[in-house]
């Protein structure tokens, strides 16, 4: 019996390991992502029918931009929206301030990207 116990033991172990393994190898994917830094202008701040921390930069090319499966496939310059992770990052930017800002992107486990840092700058595509 006690040969019996110290056995589940032993496959108790063994499973115990296996899940936290794979479990590990799905939170590493899952934190897999890429970051950006990428020159605009600011075309609107939050307000006026933008989310609360929804700005719209005109930005130059991002020439490594990643799509949704991870290919590199660059994307052309533009004015579209970006989502801030904090939106003490945006206070004190106007419309029309040239910025430089590092964009984070996660494919994993949901596609999702978000400016985590910005700063005027003087040299920015009007």
């Amino acid at each position: 019996m006690v040969e019996l116990i110290k056995r589940m033991r032993q496959i108790a172990c063994a499973f115990v390991f296996m899940v936290s393994v794979l479990l590990g190898g799905i939170a590493a994917a899952a934190d897999q992502g890429y970051s950006y830094t990428v020159k605009g202008v600011i075309k609107a701040l939050p307000g006026n029918g933008r989310a609360v921390n929804e700005i719209l930069v005109k930005h130059e090319p991002i020439p490594n931009y990643r799509d949704e499966a991870g290919n590199v496939v660059g994307m052309m310059a533009m004015t579209m929206p970006f989502y801030v992770a904090d939106i003490k990052t945006i206070e004190g930017l106007s419309l029309g301030d040239a910025v430089e800002m590092v964009v984070e992107q996660h494919l994993k486990p949901n596609f999702s990207e978000n400016v985590v840092s910005i700063k005027r700058v003087s040299n920015a595509t009007k």
